[in-house]
């Protein structure tokens, strides 16, 4: 296996900026503001399995703790947790071009990306999804991905599973600037407590 994985890095077909992706400890308590000149952008993802729906989250804020932007989106059709997570991040690092940021600190809450990323022949299948997605987010300057710990990714988790919510059915997908007026104090709390 670890000779199959030389020749695909020496042949280009595994990527080098793997390495660049950076796994925050699980210790860290609640959400932390971007350094200045920085913008964060956590990604939360809810997937149901029943529904085969995968709610998918985004929020960017400022080394002020202040909400600029945030979006959701529903997809369908998602058979595993693990697609739900690569549409998210994909779809959140697809944003992110899109509004020409640069600076990006991307947070999520996924251990499997995390574990695929750091060695990506133990799931061949992923392997095109995930280097696309690192490839995006390289493509934005001075922009990189942290794992962190649930507890950092709270806000965007709550927008991500307004989604799939039984009881809400709330499908609809946008973007919208600020954070949701429902979550405001929770928005504050984190930006104060940080």
């Amino acid at each position: 296996m670890e000779e199959a994985m030389v020749w695909l890095q020496l042949h280009g077909a595994i990527s080098e900026s793997s390495r660049d992706l950076q796994l925050t400890s699980g210790g860290s308590v609640g959400w932390k503001k971007p350094p200045l000149s920085f913008i964060k952008c956590n990604v939360g993802v809810s997937w149901s399995e029943v529904s085969k729906t995968c709610g998918a989250a985004w929020i960017v804020r400022d080394s002020a703790g202040t909400t600029l932007v945030h979006s959701r989106r529903s997809f369908s059709g998602v058979t595993t947790s693990l697609q739900a997570d690569l549409i998210a991040l994909s779809w959140s690092a697809e944003a992110m071009v899109d509004l020409k940021f640069r600076n990006v600190i991307f947070e999520s809450f996924s251990d499997k990306f995390a574990d695929l990323s750091r060695n990506p022949l133990s799931h061949p299948p992923s392997y095109h999804a995930i280097h696309s997605i690192i490839r995006l987010i390289h493509s934005l300057p001075g922009s990189n991905l942290h794992f962190v710990a649930n507890t950092s990714n709270m806000a965007a988790s709550r927008i991500a599973q307004s989604v799939t919510d039984d009881q809400c059915l709330c499908l609809q997908s946008y973007v919208a600037r600020n954070g949701p007026r429902w979550l405001t104090a929770v928005l504050s709390e984190e930006a104060a407590a940080a």
